[in-house]
């Protein structure tokens, strides 16, 4: 009996712990996302050294401001949240415009707005990690 008990136990425990990681999938840190978005950028624009170390700074700031926003308007004016992040995320992009050349603002506007046709189309979320 005792070790069927413990058989449950340990099955319960890997299958919850399996579930948080599903749960938490397309979200992370604000350092991890940071560290994603100026690695992608850095190979979709070509970016040095210091510009992908600018695009770190950049989005890791708007990573923990998005964050603030959230925790502070759980359960309050969804609409005031969502506009709040949209002028952080445009800050942010003007923010990482001033440190591209113009070949690389070039590309970098086309990303914005295909992100803002995926976000006008309800595919705001990222689907299994692709990117």
């Amino acid at each position: 009996m005792k070790k069927q008990f413990l058989a449950v136990a340990v099955f319960l425990l890997i299958a919850g712990s399996s579930f948080g990681q599903r749960s938490n999938r397309g979200f992370g840190t604000p350092e991890e996302n940071a560290k994603r978005t100026s690695e992608r950028l850095e190979k979709e624009l070509g970016l040095s050294a210091d510009q992908k170390d600018s695009v770190y700074a950049y989005t890791l700031e708007q990573g923990k401001n998005m964050q603030q926003i959230f925790q502070e308007n759980q359960g309050g004016d969804r609409q005031q949240s969502m506009s709040k992040m949209r002028d952080l995320r445009e800050q942010t992009d003007q923010k990482i415009l001033s440190v591209l050349n113009a070949d690389q603002q070039k590309a970098y506007k086309k990303i914005i707005e295909e992100r803002a046709n995926r976000m006008r189309d309800g595919g705001g979320r990222r689907g299994g990690g692709n990117r």
